[in-house]
């Protein structure tokens, strides 16, 4: 009778493996990391441009479309650190976020990191993408690319987040 009912008892580890993240879905951290990959070269190359001379930046320069414009104005630059190392930072960070092993992992903390810095990421580009409308009045294509891929981010983080945070249910 005893080993009846220590079969129907849960073990605290058994429980706790219940509770951990479900199955994370293979395209999931390689869809995060081909894109965190994307925006880690267009913003190292944002990097080597802010450098270097500015005929190195491939960008039509007209009206509306004017990297140089964009990539020199006073809100490329945030409490002294120009806006392009801190897009590659986040970039740098995202990628480590995406790896298989962390997508996999039971870390609470892991998981709610990854969604509060794509939080961050968007939150930037949205001010970015507000700062080129409404105060430089000129879009960088180079910039917007990593605008799109901070918002693909976000939404691959959100989805990933609520499919990988739902308590896996055993049979039986």
């Amino acid at each position: 009778m005893s080993g009846r009912s220590d079969s129907l008892q849960t073990s605290p580890s058994r429980a706790s493996a219940q509770l951990g993240p479900t199955a994370v879905p293979r395209a999931l951290p390689l869809l995060g990391m081909v894109l965190a990959l994307a925006g880690l070269a267009v913003a190292a190359y944002l990097t080597v441009e802010h450098y270097t001379s500015p005929t190195l930046l491939a960008c039509p320069e007209n009206a509306v479309i004017n990297c140089r414009k964009v990539t020199t104005s006073p809100e490329s630059v945030l409490l002294g650190i120009p806006v392009v190392w801190l897009g590659v930072a986040y970039f740098l960070a995202m990628t480590a976020a995406n790896v298989p092993v962390a997508w996999r992992s039971p870390n609470r903390l892991l998981r709610t990191g990854r969604l509060l810095l794509s939080v961050a990421g968007i939150g930037t580009a949205l001010y970015l993408v507000y700062a080129e409308l409404f105060d430089i009045n000129a879009i960088c294509l180079y910039c917007t690319a990593v605008h799109v891929l901070s918002v693909a981010l976000f939404i691959l983080t959100l989805f990933g987040t609520a499919v990988t945070s739902r308590p896996s249910v055993s049979p039986g």
